[in-house]
């Protein structure tokens, strides 16, 4: 898994303004049906993990966890750490599910 990749095009969904970061930008976008993917950090609990991969699935969608910390997820973005991030564009989480992959 290319954990770097990753984070750098987390970072390029964010300068796009395809990203949604942390549980309440996350849940606003899924109830509008708007996001493509799903992105959890291993340092979540795993009730945590669990509520949003049930979250994922209802609206259909995938959701993955990541192996970097909330920290590095944040900084990835531009924001303070974040647990969860969403991605909006289909074409990004395609490019991310590949680079997880790796």
């Amino acid at each position: 898994m290319n954990v770097k990749g990753v984070l750098t095009l987390m970072g390029f969904a964010q300068k796009a303004g395809k990203l949604a970061g942390g549980d309440a930008a996350v849940e606003n976008f899924l109830a509008k049906e708007r996001l493509a993917l799903l992105i959890v950090s291993e340092e979540l609990s795993e009730q945590r993990q669990a509520h949003w991969q049930e979250e994922a699935e209802k609206h259909g969608i995938e959701a993955v966890v990541l192996p970097a910390t909330k920290l590095e997820m944040g900084l990835a973005v531009g924001m303070s750490p974040r647990g969860i991030i969403g991605i909006m564009e289909e074409n990004m989480a395609e490019a991310i599910k590949k680079k997880m992959q790796d």
